[in-house]
């Protein structure tokens, strides 16, 4: 649950060297006011504050997907949450702790504005650095609710969301664009066509762009409702979006997961 930040926010920063210093090691108190932090990262945007959490070598383990490492993995899959506009809380049922080496257990519920989209429960395990400062080694989680109906030419197919989310499907478009800084421009701030998408079956979208042609950009969008993406995509609103931001209708391509 866990948009980037280009500083991290001297009040989160404060809090997570304190808790790093007080209470003693062994003590759970420790591992709650982390939590507390992880929370309070993700539900304000702070990526950087996250990531901090994480050791450089941490494992990632969404439902779904393949295991993601270290600061990259964590900012792959908690930045798609943050740019999905969801909020989280994560609740506390164990914590076990031996010198330095921590296990937490606990369940967790994803927020879209007031509305619960997902409850379920996770694991991690914690360790103590050569600074002695408690990170995340180990993060798995799963939903408890069944993975999302295939829709479409999306049948079998289902991919992760996110840190402590559900599965959804996912389909990449293709395209080249006249002008690209237009056409991200589009995607950045209030009112981006992040929020257009999201309310035509998209949970979240992630923007591409190649480094030989800054033309030649891109979309991959975890699919909620099929039906209603193709729709406004072949709507007179959809076209019109698309025109405005200078997207090459010809140059268009749609991919599936491959089975």
């Amino acid at each position: 649950m866990k948009r980037l930040l280009a500083v991290i926010p001297l009040g989160l920063a404060l809090i997570i060297a304190s808790c790093n210093q007080a209470p003693p090691p062994g003590n759970p108190k420790i591992l709650e006011q982390m939590s507390a932090v992880w929370d309070e990262a993700l539900n304000t945007k702070d990526l950087d504050t996250l990531t901090m959490l994480y050791a450089s070598n941490a494992r990632i383990m969404p439902p779904n997907g393949e295991v993601l490492r270290g600061a990259e993995g964590v900012r792959e899959t908690f930045g798609a949450m943050m740019d999905a506009g969801v909020t989280g809380k994560t609740s506390i049922v164990e914590i076990s702790m031996s010198g330095g080496l921590a296990h937490k257990i606990g369940t967790y519920e994803i927020m879209d504005g007031d509305t619960v989209v997902d409850t379920g429960k996770f694991i991690e395990t914690w360790q103590t650095g050569d600074d002695g400062k408690w990170r995340i080694t180990n993060d798995i989680w799963n939903s408890d609710n069944p993975p999302a109906p295939p829709r479409g030419p999306m049948h079998g197919m289902h991919h992760q969301q996110g840190k402590k989310g559900m599965g959804h499907p996912h389909v990449m478009i293709l395209h080249e664009v006249e002008d690209a800084g237009r056409w991200l421009a589009a995607w950045r701030g209030e009112n981006s066509r992040h929020d257009m998408f999201r309310a035509n079956g998209a949970a979240h979208v992630h923007t591409f762009q190649s480094g030989d042609n800054p033309n030649l950009t891109g979309l991959v969008i975890a699919v909620t409702d099929m039906e209603a993406l193709q729709k406004m995509l072949s709507s007179d609103e959809g076209r019109a979006a698309a025109a405005e931001d200078g997207v090459i209708a010809d140059s268009m391509t749609v991919l599936s997961e491959a089975k």
